[in-house]
Parts: structure tokens; C-alpha cells; sequence
């Protein structure tokens, strides 16, 4: 007997060892995106990409912030001696993660044919890099931008773009895919389609925005079908990593939560930004509310049973989370500024409120107990200002980004106390840059960046994530 409870302890002791050796430390980091950084327009044979085109040719972002501003030079990241200094920068702040974006148009100039070895050597070294410098690239495979020359061919809303699609990501992963561990398919569908593309209506198309905002529903799917094919090519290299897609989740809060229309005006906004993708990714299935709704505008909108069926058998390995605040609800009312449907007899209006922290530890709950708990990473959560920072000589104050940070951290951690499977924290962004129809105008960086000069400052917000990281080391 006394040999038997030996043993047992033994086992007992040998599986707490190995449990403990196989424990991976928390993620905390700081993320950018390839078109809002990198600068480099068309150095090294890079292509033509859809954000060139809308920024330099149709000028997008006269629509919100009445100036024609481009990303030519950006940040100028994809400079080595540039990087070199700003990973130097994530060092010191004691990030132990770096999610980035690779850039479609500089692999392959012409989104189906010739890759560029050149962009290929570039991306290696930067992972490698970033490696060195003892920090997880975490890389998002594709973040609102791809190949011009594919835009003029329908871009999303063409079912060939799958393809085009699977091509690029499988030229992505066989070449990074053994330094690599974590991989992102795509960013925000539902900011891409609904809102920018909607909205800002590109195309310019005579349809009523309505009308306009069903139709997004086509390259939607398209995307989370490409998603789905990925992510099995993925499994199927064995590359012993993860690979997952980032959702941009924010709960619908009712102006008034005595009053049934904003209460009611709510659900339908949750149920069209969040529900229409959590849905299909983790259930298998569209939400029939959501299709009947985008039904009455486009009733064209039918997945066949090939494709659900794909994606319900590709569930992501992960969940990217970008939060930053809830949306406001309210049914009706002429003062608030941005339309989810127009002319639908379930019209909703929103605007974000104030700062809610407590919506992300919702949001991660949600998923724990509605989603069958998922591992997530939030990989985007921050604030941009246009007045917030305030230099003076070397030094930025922005302290109500770093009460933001401060905040919302805590709000994640007790998420992930209470059993949301919780691995990593990531602050959008590590540097002030080109935030896409706002141009310059915002800044949501940690670092202050001279866009003149390209001189880099960390701000007070950059020493209050510091400290967080520091308190909270043993995670």
C-alpha cells in the first residue's frame, strides 16, 4: 500500500511539474497595422494597394477630416533602422508581445501573381527581429488592405477573392509559419464592410444606405469563408501554432433602459455587429434575426450548405478582441450620430458614451458563458484624442489615456479571475499614426510621434502600462 501512494504521488507531483512548465505567461503588448506604419509607398516593388488608391487618388479622408492626407511615409517602420529603435522602445516598456500586420500588396504587387522575394526578406527580418529582442510576433495576415488591382476586380464582394486570398495567406505561412505561433486571419469584417465601406460609400453607388449596408453581407461571408479555408490549410501544415480572427465587439447599451424601444433598438445593434459574426464562428450559424432583417433590403443574401458547413467545422483557435467602448443605443432620436440602419422600421442610432470598462469584462464573460468559453487575446484596446496630448519639450501628458488603460486592464484581469480564458492584453497602439479616414488627426499612440520629424516620445500613458506590466509580471 505504502509503494502505491508513493507512486501516486509521484504522478501527482510529476503532472503539477508539467503543468507548471507548460503554464505560457500572459501576453501583454502593443499592436499597429502595415498600411498605418510602415510608409514605403511603392519602395521595394510594392503594388498599388486599396488604401494608396483611396488615399491618394480619391483623397478619402476629405470626407471627415476635410484635408487629403496619405500614408506614404507614415511612420516609416518599414525603415530597419526606424524599427530597430521602436522594438528598443517595446523593450524598455516590458511588452513580451508584438502584434503587427503584413502588407498583401508588397508580397504579391499584383494580389494573384509574381511574389516579391524582396517584401518576403523584409518580413523575415523583422520577425526575426522582433524575436531577438524577446518578443512573440503575433501576425495578422490581413487588416482592411489588399492589392488594388484586386479592388478593380470586385475586391470582397467577388468570390474569387478566396482564393486570391488562400494563395497569399499560404505563401504567408509556409514561409513564416515555423517562427510564427499566432496568426490572425482578418480584422474587424464589421468595420471594414458595415461601417467605412457603407458609410463612406466608395463605390458611390445611388442605393439608399440601407439598401447599401445589406449588400455588405456578400463580402462578409466571402470573408469568414476565406477565414474558414484558411484556417484549415492552416491545421493541415501542422505548423503547431494557432491561428484565429479578431472581431471588433462592442455591446449595445440602451440610452434608456426604461424605455422598450431603446432597450429593444439595442439588441438588434448587438445583433448586427456582434451576434452576425460571433455566431457563425462559434455556433455554425448565421442568427436569423440578422438575415431576415438585411433581407428586407437584399434578399439575395443566401449561403449555401458548403460553405456554413465550412465554417462551422473551423472554429478559431483563438479570438482577437478589439474593444474600445460600447455603443449607445438609442431608437429614433435625430441627435445622435451614426447610423446602423436606415429607413428599417428597427432604425437604431448610436454614439459611444463615455468610457465603460465594465462592458469589457462583460464582453469576456459573454464569451465564457455564451461561446463555450474560447481562448481570447484582446488585441486592440485604447483611445485616440485629438486634443488629449499635451507636449511640453521631451515630455506628453495624456492622462486620461492612461486612466483608460489603467481601467480597462483591470476590468480584463477580473474577466479573466473569474475563469474567462483570457491570454494576453494588447493596447491599440504602441505609436501615434496614420488612423485611416482620421489621417493624423487622432492619436492613440503610447509613443508621441513628430510626423514631421519622426522623432518618438513615450507618453505618460507609455510609464502608467510599465507600471501595470511590472505589478503584474507573475501572470
Amino acid at each position: 500500500m505504502k509503494k502505491i501512494i508513493v507512486t501516486l504521488s509521484l504522478i501527482i507531483l510529476s503532472g503539477i511539474a508539467v503543468k507548471a512548465q507548460n503554464k505560457k505567461p500572459f501576453l501583454w503588448g502593443v499592436a499597429t497595422a502595415a498600411y498605418q506604419v510602415e510608409g514605403g509607398y511603392q519602395t521595394d516593388g510594392k503594388g498599388e494597394s486599396k488604401w494608396d488608391y483611396l488615399t491618394n487618388k480619391v483623397g478619402v479622408t476629405q470626407f471627415l477630416i476635410g484635408e487629403k492626407q496619405t500614408a506614404n511615409v507614415a511612420i516609416n517602420m518599414y525603415d530597419r533602422t526606424q524599427y530597430l529603435k521602436d522594438i528598443e522602445l517595446m523593450k524598455k516598456l516590458g511588452v513580451n508581445s508584438y502584434r503587427f500586420s503584413l502588407d498583401w500588396s508588397r508580397i504579391i504587387p499584383d494580389g494573384t501573381g509574381a511574389v516579391n522575394e524582396k517584401a518576403l526578406a523584409h518580413y523575415d527580418q523583422l520577425i526575426d527581429d522582433v524575436k531577438a529582442a524577446g518578443l512573440e510576433p503575433i501576425v495578422t495576415l490581413y487588416h482592411f488592405d489588399y492589392p488594388f488591382v484586386l479592388m478593380q476586380k470586385g475586391g470582397w464582394g467577388n468570390p474569387d477573392m478566396i482564393k486570391w486570398y488562400t494563395k497569399y495567406a499560404s505563401i504567408v505561412l509556409n514561409r513564416y509559419g515555423k517562427k510564427v505561433k499566432k496568426f490572425i486571419t482578418f480584422n474587424e469584417p464589421y468595420i471594414e464592410f458595415f461601417l467605412v465601406e457603407t458609410l463612406l460609400n466608395f463605390d458611390q453607388s445611388k442605393a439608399s444606405e440601407s439598401v447599401r449596408y445589406a449588400q455588405q453581407m456578400h463580402k462578409a461571408h466571402n470573408q469568414l469563408v476565406a477565414n474558414a479555408t484558411v484556417t484549415k490549410l492552416y491545421h493541415k501544415l501542422k505548423l503547431g501554432g494557432l491561428i484565429g480572427i479578431t472581431l471588433n465587439l462592442a455591446p449595445g447599451v440602451p440610452w434608456n433602459a426604461n424605455n422598450p424601444k431603446d432597450v429593444k433598438a439595442a439588441k438588434f445593434q448587438d445583433l448586427l455587429l456582434n451576434r452576425l459574426f460571433l455566431d457563425p464562428l462559434f455556433k455554425g450559424k448565421y442568427p436569423k434575426e440578422a438575415i431576415d432583417s438585411l433581407h428586407k433590403y437584399d434578399p439575395t443574401f443566401k449561403p449555401s450548405a458548403k460553405d456554413m458547413a465550412l465554417i462551422a467545422s473551423q472554429k478559431p483557435d483563438f479570438l482577437g478582441i478589439n474593444y474600445y467602448q460600447p455603443a449607445i443605443v438609442k431608437h429614433e432620436d435625430s441627435q445622435m450620430t451614426t447610423k446602423w440602419v436606415e429607413n428599417n422600421p428597427d432604425t437604431i442610432k448610436a454614439n459611444t458614451g463615455p468610457v465603460r470598462p465594465e462592458y469589457l469584462y462583460k464582453t469576456l464573460m459573454r464569451l465564457k458563458n455564451e461561446y463555450g468559453n474560447p481562448i481570447t487575446l484582446i488585441t486592440e484596446n485604447g483611445t485616440g484624442y485629438k486634443t488629449e496630448d499635451r507636449r511640453i519639450g521631451n515630455k506628453v501628458s495624456d492622462p486620461l489615456r492612461a486612466d483608460y488603460i489603467k481601467r480597462h486592464i483591470s476590468a480584463a484581469l477580473q474577466a479573466k479571475k473569474e475563469g474567462a480564458n483570457l491570454i494576453g492584453y494588447t493596447v491599440w497602439s504602441g505609436w501615434d499614426n496614420f488612423e485611416w479616414v482620421f489621417g493624423y488627426t487622432k492619436r492613440f499612440g503610447l509613443i508621441y510621434v513628430d510626423f514631421d520629424t519622426q522623432e518618438r516620445i513615450p507618453k505618460q500613458s507609455y510609464f502608467e502600462y510599465q507600471k501595470i506590466i511590472q505589478e503584474n509580471i507573475k501572470l
